[in-house]
C-alpha cells in the first residue's frame, strides 16, 4: 500500500513537471529584421505569412521584430546607428534563427552577424539579387523574390496586341536596382516584339507629366517604390495611383499588394506565401536541420491577378484572361450566400419593404395634405403680398397682428414683422390720420359699424401727400364674435390728382367756350373801333386835342385786343407762330428785361445749360409765360426782398412722374422759376391757375397771369408743376417736350410794303367794318369793293373771275362761312390769293389747311397789320411772275 502511494506521488509530480519541461524545451527566440517599415504592404504581407506559419508550429516562438526603414532613409547613412542600436539591444539576447526580409536586411545581417548574433543561422526572403560571395560564409538559406516577369509581359501583349513598347518605372534603391537587373535578364526574350525604356528615380510630378503624352502603343511596368515630395511621404500604392489617374495607357506589375491601386494586373507574387515559405525553412532549422542543408528556393510562385474596375476602363474582355486568374472588384453574385440564408433574407426584405411601402404611402399621403395646406397658405400669403392694396389686421386691443408687403413698403418698414404688436400711432407718422384710424378701429370693435371707401389724406414722414380709400370691417370667430379688425386701403393719389386735373380741365374748357364766344363779339367791336379811329385820325389836325383823344381810344382798343388774346391764350392755344426756337435766348431776354426794374433787395440767380437744343415753339408765347412767372415771383418778394432763381436744363420724367403730370415719360426741357418768399397758402394752391383768380389787390392784377402760363404750356404739349410750403417760397416748373428740329428759314422782317393799285374784294358781315376797312385801304391807294355776304361774293367772281387780285374775307358769316366760300371760289379761280380774318381757333386751323389762304389775321387788327399782309402777298405774286 505504501509503495502504491509512493508511485502515485511520483507519477503526479512527473505529470505536473513534464509539460513545464516540454514548454521550456519548445520555446524558441526568432529575430525578424525588416528592411522597411510597418505599413509597407509588401513587407507587412511577408511578416503576416511568417507569423501565420510560426503560430501553427509546435514551438512557442518569441518573435522579435526590427525595422530598418530603408524606404525612408538611405541605409548607408544610418547603418552605423543601426549597428550601435542592435549591439546594445542584442548583447544579452540569444537567437535560434534570424529571418531577414528583403535585400537591405539580408546584406546587413550577413555583414554584421559576427558582431550581433554570432553563428546564428539566417533565413532570407524578399531578396531580389543574391550575393553569391556572401553565401560562402555559410549557415544561410532562404527564398529568392523571383517574380514572373515573363508571364506578366506575355499577358500584357495578349491583352494589348497593339502594344510594342514597355516603360519600366522604379527607383534607385537596393531592391529597385536588383529588380531592374532581373528585368534586364528577361527582356531579351521579347526583343522581337517589345522595346523597353527605363524611368528610374524620376520624380512623381515628372512621371505624371510624361505619362500624359505616352503614345497608345505603350504600357507601363511598375516596380514598387516610395517617394517623398516636400513634406509628404507617398507609399508605393499611392505612387502607382497618382500615375494611374494621369495615364491613358495600361499599367502592369508583378506584386499582389499593388493590385487595386491602378494596375491591370499580371503574374503576381504574394508576400504572404513568400513569408510562409521563409518561416517553414526557419522551423526546419529550429527542428535541428543545418541551414546549409536546406536548399534555397528560386522558382516564382506567382498567380495571375487582375482588377475588374481597370479592365472595364480599358475595355478588356474577361474571356481573354488566363484560366483560374483571380479578379478583384468584381460585382457580387446573388448566390454568394447559402441558398437558404439568401431566400430568408429576400423574404425578410420583401416583408420589410412591404411594411416600409405601407408606412411610406401613409407618410406621403400625410405630407400631401400638409403640402396642400402649406401651398394654400403660401398662395394666400403671396396673393396678399402681391395685391396693390394696403392690407393689415389687428386684434381687439387695436394692436397690429399682421400686414402685407404693400403696407410695409408704403410706411417704409424693412420687414412685415416690424408692425406686429404695434399700435397705429407707432407705425403711421401722420398724427391726424393715426387719430382717425384709432377712432375708427374702436368703432368697429365696439360693433358700431363698418367703414367703407372712406377717402383720407395722409402725409408721409418727408411731407409727401397721399390719398387713401380706406375700408375697415370686423373679423369674426367661429361663434360670430368680433375678434379683430381688417383694414384695406387703396392708394388713390394718382386717381385723385387726375380727378382734380379733369375738374380743372372741364372748368378751363367751360371758361374757354365762354371766352371764345365773347372774344368773337369783342373782336368785331374792337376791330370796328380801331378801324374807325384810324380813319378819324386821318381827318383831324395833327397835334390837336381831338388827335390826342383819338390816340387814347386807339391805345385802349389795342389793349382790349391784347386782353382778349390773353383770354384765348389760356382757353384755346394755337400753333400759330411756332418755329425753331432757342428757349435759352428767350429766357435770357426776359432776365435782361426784368433786371432793369428790380429793386436792390431782390437778386436774380440764373443757371442756363449751355447745350440746350432748339425746340418747336412760339417764342412770343413762351416769352410771355416766362415774364408772367418772373413777375409773379417779383410780387412775392417785393415786401422783404430775396432771391429769384431761374434754371433751364434738360430733365427726364419716369412713368410715375409723367403720369402725375399727364405726360408721356421721356426727355423734357425743364424751366423752373423759384423764389424764397412767403410761399403759397395750401388753401388756395389749387386755385392759382384759375382765370381771374388773384391773391393780390384788385388794382394790381387781372388774375390772368398764371392762367395764361398754363394755357401757353398746354398749347406746347407740356405741363406745369408747382411746389410750395408756407415760409419757404414757391417753385414753378415748366416741362416742355424735348423735340429737336432743324433751323427753318424765316421771312425777312419788313415794315409796310410799297403801295400798290391792286384790286381787292373785302367780304364782311359786320357793317361797321364793311364801312371802315374799304375806306382805310382806299386811302392807301388800293381799289377795294366791299360786300356784306358770301353769296353775293361768289356771284360777283363767277361773273368775272379775273376782276380781283386779292380776296379778304371774314370767317363768321351767315349761310356760307369764310372757309366754305374760299373752297367754292378756289374751284373757280384757283390762283386767287386769300386773307382770312377771324378770332376763332377752329377757323384759323381750317384756314391754314387751304392752299388759297396765304395769310391769316386775328381780330382785332389795325391798318398796319392789314396793309403788311396785303403787300406781302402781292410781292410774292410779283416775284413769281
Amino acid at each position: 500500500m505504501l509503495l502504491l502511494l509512493w508511485a502515485i506521488l511520483i507519477l503526479s509530480t512527473w505529470l505536473v513537471s513534464a509539460p513545464r519541461a516540454m514548454a521550456s524545451d519548445n520555446k524558441r527566440n526568432v529575430l525578424y529584421i525588416n528592411s522597411y517599415h510597418h505599413g509597407y504592404q509588401w513587407s507587412d504581407s511577408i511578416l503576416q505569412g511568417v507569423r501565420n506559419e510560426l503560430d501553427q508550429s509546435k514551438y512557442k516562438v518569441d518573435l522579435q521584430i526590427e525595422y530598418m526603414d530603408a524606404k525612408r532613409f538611405n541605409v548607408k547613412h544610418v547603418i552605423e546607428a543601426l549597428l550601435h542600436l542592435y549591439r546594445e539591444k542584442f548583447k544579452t539576447e540569444k537567437f535560434d534563427v534570424v529571418i531577414a526580409s528583403d535585400d537591405d536586411a539580408f546584406n546587413f545581417a550577413l555583414q554584421y552577424r559576427p558582431q550581433l548574433f554570432p553563428d546564428t543561422p539566417i533565413v532570407f526572403c524578399g531578396v531580389n539579387e543574391l550575393n553569391r560571395e556572401a553565401l560562402k560564409i555559410g549557415n544561410v538559406t532562404g527564398v529568392i523574390e523571383n517574380f514572373d516577369l515573363d508571364g506578366t509581359i506575355a499577358i500584357a501583349l495578349r491583352l494589348h496586341p497593339d502594344k510594342n513598347k514597355m516603360v519600366v518605372v522604379g527607383d534607385a534603391s537596393t531592391a529597385g536596382y536588383a529588380i531592374k537587373h532581373q528585368i534586364e535578364d528577361v527582356v531579351p526574350a521579347f526583343r522581337d516584339r517589345l522595346h523597353v525604356d527605363y524611368w528610374i528615380q524620376v520624380d512623381l510630378p515628372e512621371v505624371q507629366r510624361r505619362v500624359k503624352n505616352l503614345p497608345q502603343d505603350t504600357f507601363l511596368f511598375f516596380i514598387p517604390y516610395y517617394q517623398v515630395i516636400g513634406n509628404s511621404f507617398y507609399t508605393a500604392e499611392e505612387v502607382m495611383h497618382e500615375i494611374y489617374i494621369h495615364s491613358s495607357v495600361p499599367i502592369y506589375t508583378a506584386w499582389e499588394f499593388l493590385l487595386g491601386s491602378g494596375a491591370v494586373g499580371g503574374s503576381l507574387l504574394s508576400g504572404f506565401e513568400h513569408g510562409k515559405k521563409a518561416a517553414a525553412m526557419a522551423l526546419e532549422i529550429l527542428g535541428g536541420k543545418k541551414a546549409d542543408t536546406i536548399a534555397i528556393k528560386y522558382g516564382p510562385d506567382s498567380v495571375y491577378g487582375f482588377d475588374y474596375n481597370v479592365m472595364q476602363r480599358l475595355n478588356i474582355k474577361e474571356k481573354l484572361l488566363p484560366e483560374g486568374a483571380n479578379i478583384i472588384n468584381t460585382p457580387n453574385s446573388s448566390y454568394a450566400l447559402p441558398r437558404e440564408l439568401f431566400w430568408t433574407i429576400i423574404i425578410s426584405c420583401f416583408l420589410l419593404l412591404s411594411t416600409v411601402i405601407f408606412l411610406a404611402l401613409n407618410i406621403v399621403a400625410k405630407r400631401k395634405v400638409e403640402q396642400k395646406i402649406k401651398n394654400q397658405l403660401t398662395f394666400q400669403e403671396t396673393l396678399i403680398d402681391t395685391i396693390p392694396l394696403l392690407v393689415s389686421w389687428k386684434d381687439t386691443q387695436r394692436h397690429y397682428v399682421g400686414a402685407n408687403l404693400t403696407f410695409a413698403n408704403f410706411f417704409g418698414l424693412k420687414t412685415i414683422n416690424e408692425v406686429v404688436g404695434q399700435n397705429t400711432s407707432r407705425v403711421v407718422t401722420d398724427s391726424e390720420y393715426a387719430q382717425w384710424s384709432t377712432s375708427a378701429d374702436s368703432a368697429v370693435v365696439s360693433g358700431q359699424g363698418e367703414f367703407r371707401r372712406v377717402r383720407k389724406e395722409i402725409k408721409s414722414a418727408d411731407g409727401q401727400v397721399f390719398w387713401l380709400e380706406v375700408n375697415k370691417v370686423p373679423l369674426l370667430d367661429e361663434n360670430g364674435l368680433i375678434n379683430g379688425i381688417l383694414t384695406t386701403a387703396e392708394n388713390i393719389t394718382r386717381e385723385h390728382n387726375l380727378e382734380k386735373q379733369l375738374l380743372q380741365s372741364q372748368k378751363m374748357k367751360a371758361i374757354g367756350t365762354l371766352a371764345g364766344g365773347i372774344a368773337h363779339d369783342f373782336n368785331n367791336i374792337l376791330t370796328s373801333i380801331i378801324n374807325s379811329t384810324e380813319l378819324a385820325l386821318s381827318d383831324v389836325d395833327t397835334g390837336s386835342q381831338t388827335e390826342k383823344d383819338l390816340d387814347r381810344v386807339l391805345k385802349a382798343a389795342r389793349r382790349g385786343g391784347r386782353v382778349v388774346k390773353q383770354i384765348l391764350a389760356f382757353s384755346r392755344p394755337t400753333k400759330e407762330g411756332f418755329r425753331a426756337t432757342d428757349l435759352s435766348g428767350v429766357v435770357i431776354e426776359v432776365i435782361q428785361l426784368i433786371e432793369v426794374g428790380l429793386p436792390a433787395n431782390i437778386t436774380i440767380h440764373s443757371h442756363i445749360s449751355p447745350t440746350m437744343p432748339k425746340i418747336y415753339a412760339d417764342p412770343t408765347q413762351l416769352h410771355q409765360a416766362v415774364m408772367n412767372l418772373c413777375t409773379n415771383g417779383f410780387h412775392a418778394l417785393r415786401e422783404k426782398g430775396g432771391g429769384l432763381y431761374i434754371r433751364l436744363e434738360e430733365a427726364s420724367l419716369n412713368d410715375e412722374e409723367a403720369a402725375y403730370l399727364n405726360l408721356e415719360s421721356g426727355e423734357y426741357i425743364l424751366l423752373s422759376v423759384a423764389d424764397n418768399g412767403p410761399g403759397i397758402d395750401p388753401e388756395i394752391i389749387d386755385k392759382i391757375f384759375d382765370p381771374f383768380f388773384s391773391s393780390k389787390d384788385k388794382a394790381e392784377g387781372t388774375g390772368l397771369g398764371l392762367s395764361v402760363v398754363l394755357g401757353i404750356v398746354k398749347g406746347h404739349s407740356g405741363a406745369v408743376r408747382v411746389k410750395s410750403e408756407l415760409g419757404h417760397g414757391a417753385t414753378f416748373e415748366i416741362f416742355l417736350p424735348r423735340i429737336e428740329i432743324s433751323e427753318t428759314e424765316h421771312r425777312d422782317e419788313r415794315g409796310i410794303a410799297g403801295k400798290s393799285e391792286a384790286r381787292i374784294l373785302f367780304v364782311e358781315d359786320d357793317l361797321d367794318q364793311l364801312e371802315s376797312v374799304p375806306r382805310i385801304l382806299g386811302a392807301e391807294g388800293y381799289h377795294v369793293e366791299g360786300i356784306a355776304g358770301s353769296s353775293e361774293t361768289y356771284r360777283l367772281i363767277d361773273a368775272d373771275p379775273n376782276r380781283f387780285d386779292l380776296l379778304i374775307t371774314d370767317y363768321d358769316m351767315p349761310k356760307l362761312n369764310g372757309i366754305d366760300l374760299v373752297k367754292l371760289i378756289s374751284h373757280k379761280v384757283p390762283t386767287l390769293p386769300v386773307i382770312m380774318i377771324s378770332g376763332r381757333e377752329e377757323a384759323l386751323i381750317e384756314a391754314s389747311n387751304l392752299e388759297a389762304v396765304k395769310k391769316i389775321l386775328t381780330k382785332p387788327y389795325d391798318k398796319e397789320e392789314l396793309i403788311d399782309a396785303i403787300e406781302t402777298i402781292l410781292q410774292e405774286m410779283r416775284n413769281h411772275g
